[in-house]
């Protein structure tokens, strides 16, 4: 006998199996994409984390070249991109347990020097033995990651229409089912087995630098999308644009990827002249607060017990702020001055920061104030990629390609 779904909930099973999908090839304490196992640069904390770091050695370093990719590890390996100064970007698949390289895979790119050295924006992927990657100059690029070779390879310049973006490509790619999404003030969805194009949003608008996020409201999956003129609500299935949020940003500058929670009810938004919350029904977008006082188009914000965790501030200036605001109602909890800029991400409520100067820093995740936990210099300027903490690891790196791996003691 053969049993079929209902109609009515086709579209939950739908999720539920993407889910399944999404989920099912990454193993416990990994990190296997941009945001880390739970999309929100929050992680649970195992037996063996301490968030003293003066009981933490380094483990390996490795030299991976110019770039900001941030350090995605899957079934003990370590992934992550980095440029030569000259033509080639390249891959990197790393023994996370020894730092011994396992394989690379070089491609000519462009380093796209505007403002900073250049090299890769974007992090990769991994799901089951697929890895994908963005490189800065718009080469969508699937590998096994297993070996390295290539499965397909495409240029969103191609795809999308669009000029080559001020400061590169950015977005990480995110699976959805058989789909990989990018966006560059468009946004396109890839068959993930092919690299085939499923669709592609109509209307270019400046390109912003953050990422795609995919939730659930009500019955139906979304995209929050978010370019330099503001944000957009798409249907997951076919891309239209369900509603529309716009903004107005200092050097037409985006990159921080939106924070999505309760079912797209809180959407936050941040940027270099304000940040906002803002609610989806379904149908609309509404703003539920807005603040001038947070300023910050780049790192990444936790959310720990209902408490926002960020930097209120540009780079290259001591004058940027530590901040913690209630996520609710968008009130200040407290701030902690001449911080310096930095990216952070939230090990249980432990704040793990990693500021532009290269220390590494641990902090209480808490309402009732800053309290610091240590503190200790490791890499030399700048630092702008988010550290990363799997498998009782911590990763970090700066721009110039020096990547650290830290072990306890």
């Amino acid at each position: 006998m053969t049993t079929r779904t209902p109609n009515r909930l086709l579209p939950l099973f739908s999720f539920l199996l993407a889910l399944c999908q999404l989920s099912s090839h990454a193993t416990a304490g990994d990190w296997p994409h941009w945001l880390g196992p739970n999309d929100n640069n929050v992680v649970a904390a195992e037996p063996s984390f301490d968030p003293d770091l003066n009981n933490w050695k380094t483990a390996w370093r490795s030299d991976i070249g110019l770039g900001y990719s941030s350090v995605i590890i899957a079934n003990e390996r370590a992934y992550t991109m980095g440029h030569d100064g000259d033509a080639n970007e390249t891959i990197h698949c790393i023994d996370a347990n020894t730092g011994v390289p396992i394989w690379t895979y070089s491609y000519e790119g462009d380093l796209i020097p505007k403002m900073h050295p250049g090299g890769p924006n974007a992090s990769v992927t991994i799901s089951g033995d697929r890895l994908y990657a963005l490189s800065k100059d718009g080469q969508a690029i699937c590998l096994n990651a297993n070996s390295g070779s290539e499965i397909w390879k495409t240029r969103l310049t191609d795809i999308m229409g669009i000029d080559m973006p001020r400061w590169g490509f950015a977005s990480s790619p995110v699976e959805y089912g058989d789909q990989i999404l990018l966006s560059a003030g468009k946004v396109t969805a890839l068959d993930k087995n092919t690299g085939k194009p499923i669709w592609t949003t109509q209307q270019a608008r400046r390109p912003g630098y953050g990422t795609p996020v995919v939730f659930r409201s009500g019955s139906q999956d979304f995209i929050a999308a978010f370019d330099s003129e503001g944000l957009s609500v798409l249907s997951a299935s076919n891309g239209e644009e369900i509603a529309r949020h716009s903004i107005k940003a200092k050097f037409d500058l985006t990159a921080a990827t939106p924070i999505v929670t309760d079912d797209g009810r809180s959407i936050f938004l941040s940027i270099n002249t304000k940040s906002e919350a803002l609610s989806f029904d379904g149908k609309k977008l509404s703003t539920k607060w807005s603040v001038r006082e947070l300023q910050n188009y780049v790192s990444g914000n936790p959310l720990v017990n209902g408490i926002l965790y960020g930097i209120d501030g540009h780079v290259k200036t001591v004058k940027s702020e530590l901040y913690a605001i209630d996520f609710e109602t968008g009130e200040t909890r407290w701030t902690e001055p001449k911080f310096g800029y930095a990216s952070l991400i939230a090990i249980d409520e432990t704040l793990l920061i990693l500021t532009e100067d290269g220390e590494l820093v641990t902090a209480s995740a808490t309402s009732d104030g800053y309290q610091e936990i240590s503190r200790i210099k490791l890499l030399e300027r700048l630092c702008w990629t988010h550290p990363v903490y799997a498998n009782h690891r911590i990763y970090i790196r700066n721009e110039h390609g020096t990547l650290i791996c830290l072990e306890r003691s």
